[in-house]
């Protein structure tokens, strides 16, 4: 199948504008510390998979999810505004779970002891630290 550049401009387009709205414009107090990672807009552009990673560890992203789907109609309307196509799709919200599980490991390897033992590359114990 070939490259669809319109639809990776779509894609890059749509990230933009929903990133600014998401985080300049919505007064919902759910929707805070929170940016979009990636937009994914379908081929037929009836739907727009948006992914959305919390800025900060303590972030709810459950309610942010809410606040998110309650002001769908406010960001497709600004989306109308500032993009010209036919149909602005329907947005469907998601985890970016890739942040998530990248602070999840590392967390993990901060956990680990150190050692300050290493053998050198001469094959004898050195004081090179990892």
């Amino acid at each position: 199948m070939p490259k669809s550049y319109r639809k990776e401009r779509l894609n890059e387009l749509f990230w933009q504008e929903i990133n600014s709205i998401v985080l300049y414009e919505l007064s919902d107090p759910r929707v805070v510390d929170v940016g979009v990672t990636t937009v994914n807009v379908a081929p037929d552009l009836a739907t727009a998979r948006v992914f959305i990673t919390p800025l900060y560890s303590d972030v709810d992203i459950k309610s942010v999810l809410k606040g998110l789907n309650a002001a769908q109609g406010y960001i497709r309307s600004q989306l109308a505004r500032r993009i010209k196509i036919r149909h602005i799709p329907e947005l469907v919200f998601k985890i970016d779970n890739i942040y998530l599980e990248a602070q999840r490991v590392d967390a993990i390897l901060d956990a680990l002891p150190s050692t300050d033992q290493t053998l050198s590359p001469e094959g004898e114990e050195g004081s090179i630290r990892v």
